[in-house]
């Protein structure tokens, strides 16, 4: 299983001189396993992988979104790929209301927002998911939604395949978490893939924001027993300045801070 992240920021796209070095796009990570492609989240992220596939014929990818926030979701836009019927794209995702799910993943897409109704010209097929109930990829890939610690009726995964995979975006370890559970979904998973948006001083003044921090990962992976957890999700705040040196404080074969165009093999 390969894995590059194509945005590991959290609430909006951005771009400024002091953080260039990991990257301004929103979350959107590539995960390569042995018959498939599959893509966490569509945040800004996304429109990169779009690149990457330009001069493919074909291509062949599934999409798991975790929730509808802008953050997660602006890429489709960038993502020229969605409009070609000759693709196999697939996007899963959780249903939040009653109106058709092409209408809820693509809603914020319509005039006046957007010239066009995104809604009425997407090519992928989109496929409904339920918490806690398993489904296949293909033979070899096995996906799990659970509920997530997050506003918004959102959705973690794990992806049980020729490693296994969880992602925790965006997902808060609180009180309200039921931890044992938890523990469950990321017992002996190759990597965990925990949103610590916030550094600890900050996060008291953004509890219930539905975001976590590094320590509560390192907790989490102690516990769980991952064999590597990813922090991930970082909000824009913090420069390449501040990420240097939470890197220095936390980076070891165990722990790595995301950046964007990183790449690893499980």
């Amino acid at each position: 299983m390969k894995i590059r992240i194509y945005g590991s920021r959290a609430s909006f796209p951005f771009f400024n001189r002091g953080s260039i070095a990991y990257g301004g796009n929103t979350s959107c990570i590539r995960v390569d396993t042995e018959d498939k492609i599959v893509i966490l989240d569509a945040g800004t992220g996304l429109g990169q992988f779009s690149v990457d596939m330009k001069d493919e014929s074909r291509i062949s990818c599934d999409i798991l979104i975790s929730h509808l926030h802008y953050d997660h979701i602006l890429g489709l836009l960038n993502f020229a790929q969605i409009l070609n019927p000759n693709n196999d794209i697939r996007i899963f995702t959780k249903s939040r209301g009653d109106e058709p799910l092409a209408k809820q993943v693509f809603g914020a897409f319509k005039p006046p927002y957007w010239p066009i109704d995104f809604a009425e010209i997407y090519k992928a097929r989109l496929v409904e998911v339920f918490n806690d109930v398993s489904f296949m990829l293909s033979p070899k890939i096995k996906v799990t939604p659970f509920k997530a610690e997050h506003p918004n009726d959102t959705s973690s995964y794990r992806i049980d395949a020729d490693k296994s995979l969880v992602y925790l975006v965006d997902y808060e370890i609180n009180e309200n978490v039921r931890y044992e559970e938890l523990l469950r979904f990321c017992e002996n998973a190759d990597m965990v893939i925990l949103d610590t948006a916030y550094l600890p001083e900050d996060y008291p003044s953004r509890r219930e924001w539905g975001h976590s921090t590094y320590e509560m990962g390192m907790t989490l992976a102690e516990r769980c027993g991952c064999k590597k957890m990813m922090f991930f999700h970082i909000a824009q705040d913090y420069s390449d300045e501040v990420l240097d040196e939470l890197a220095k404080k936390t980076e070891n074969s165990k722990f790595i801070l995301a950046r964007e165009g990183m790449e690893l093999e499980l």
